[in-house]
């Protein structure tokens, strides 16, 4: 009877050793961003600066809104430790279309990038105003 409440106890303690230690684990994992991904697939060396053209399109309509959502980014974003430039773009002949250039020192800081405050609510800002996928380059230097 001992060895059966003791293998109770045992049991209980590993599931509440699980349940604290283990669960915030499975639940800290982050989906996968696609751009991110590209960027590790594009640059060898992560700790040299690279750049990103991001080209967006806007809904018939919804510049403004896109135009309004990067104005509160994008100062937050040029004072980040790792942004060497960062800039929204529209070309006149084409007025929904968005064109965003980026420089970031290395990988790191992009990554700090994507996960702040200011792109976390710039990217929920902009769900509903774009239309069709986000396409994206990635840019590294010559002769570096």
């Amino acid at each position: 009877m001992t060895d059966t409440l003791s293998s109770l106890w045992l049991a209980l303690a590993a599931a509440l050793v699980g349940t604290i230690v283990l669960a915030p684990c499975a639940l800290s994992k982050e989906k996968p961003n696609p751009l991110l991904d590209r960027v590790k697939a594009s640059v060898k060396d992560t700790t040299k600066p690279f750049t990103m053209i991001v080209t967006l399109q806007a809904k018939k309509g919804a510049g403004k809104k896109i135009e309004a959502a990067f104005a509160k980014a994008i100062k937050p974003t040029r004072q980040e430790k790792g942004c060497l430039a960062y800039y929204l773009d529209r070309d006149p002949k084409m007025p929904d279309q968005y064109i965003v250039y980026e420089r970031w020192k290395d990988l790191a800081a992009l990554e700090a990038h994507l996960k702040s405050r200011h792109i976390v609510a710039l990217l929920a800002d902009l769900g509903a105003a774009l239309e069709g996928s986000i396409e994206s380059r990635i840019l590294l230097a010559v002769g570096d």
